[in-house]
Formats: C-alpha cells, sequence, structure tokens
C-alpha cells in the first residue's frame, strides 16, 4: 500500500506511556513518531476489527497444538469452511474491496504483519503471480493455510488458485 501523506497532530500522554514509547523506539532503532505510526496502523487495522467481530488473541503453540490433533483433510477442510465464513468480516469490518490489491494488501499485513499467521511474499511475472506464505508453524498449519487461501481468493475474487505446500511454506500460483 502506499503511504499516504503525513498529517501533523498533538495529543496529550501519560508519562508512563511516553516513557514506554520512547523506550521501544529506542530498542527497535526508530523514531517515536514511527513506533506510534505503526501501532495506531495496527490499531485500526487489526485491534478495532477484531473487537468487532470477536476475534480472539491465542498463542501461536495453543493453535499449533489444536491442529495438531486433526487429521490433514479436516484441517483442510476448516480451512476452507473459515474462509467462506470470513468474507463478509473482510469486507465489512475490514474495509476491504473485492479488487485484487485490495486483498492482497489484506492478506500481507493483516493475516501477515498484523496476525502473524505467515510472512507474505507476492512475485509477478506479466500475468503470473506467485504468492508465498512462510511460517513456522508445521505441516498442518501448511494444509489450514492451503485450504483457507484457496477458498479465499475463490470467494473474495473469483480466481482459482493452484496450490502446493511444505512443512513450513505454501505457495498459491494463479493468473491476472
Amino acid at each position: 500500500m502506499p503511504k499516504a501523506r503525513a498529517v501533523t497532530r498533538t495529543f496529550s500522554m501519560r508519562k508512563d506511556l511516553v516513557d514506554s514509547l520512547e523506550k521501544e523506539a529506542r530498542s527497535r532503532g526508530i523514531s517515536t513518531s514511527a513506533l506510534m505510526n505503526q501501532t495506531i496502523d495496527r490499531c485500526v487495522r487489526l485491534t478495532w476489527p477484531s473487537e468487532k467481530t470477536g476475534a480472539l488473541v491465542i498463542a501461536h503453540d495453543i493453535v499449533h497444538d489444536l491442529v495438531e490433533a486433526l487429521s490433514v483433510d479436516e484441517v483442510k477442510k476448516i480451512g476452507a469452511l473459515s474462509a467462506q465464513r470470513h468474507k463478509n468480516t473482510a469486507t465489512i469490518l475490514l474495509g476491504t474491496k473485492q479488487n485484487f490489491e485490495d486483498v492482497l494488501d489484506l492478506l500481507a499485513v493483516n493475516y501477515g504483519k498484523n496476525a502473524r499467521w505467515f510472512k507474505f511474499t507476492h512475485v509477478v511475472n506479466g500475468r503470473d503471480n506467485r504468492v508465498l506464505l512462510n511460517h513456522e508453524m508445521g505441516p498442518k498449519w501448511s494444509c489450514f493455510l492451503e485450504g483457507y487461501m484457496r477458498s479465499f481468493f475463490m470467494e473474495m475474487l473469483d480466481i482459482l488458485v493452484r496450490s502446493s505446500y511444505t512443512d513450513n511454506t505454501v505457495v498459491l500460483e494463479f493468473k491476472t
């Protein structure tokens, strides 16, 4: 997503919050202003929509244990059904339009960067597109993601996706 023009605003904050922000910004090697922008972006794109949808915040190890208890077929089926149900959440609450760029942005930022489902990479070669979803959750998470993403692309964009996966990567290929 292209960067929007910056607008200057002045806020009053508690001293302990300012101290925490400055300490965290220093530890990341960025300005306090940059950290505030990242924090507000995450709040607007993830926290507020999550509150509206009743989303849970669950540690990776708990999700990993849950998917490991299921068969590969069950995990793929759950992924596909979840994507079908999530379409309305994505379009209404996240403000996502059903166009290619906005859906990819939703995946890269909301699912990838903010929700930490995976690290998102998109490579374009003419009309050929390849999306790589890298994660550290194991092969059954790859099965879930493959089922979810195939269904998600069909629901959101009416695009058939070829897919494959390894223990820690899902590859999605399609034409635009």
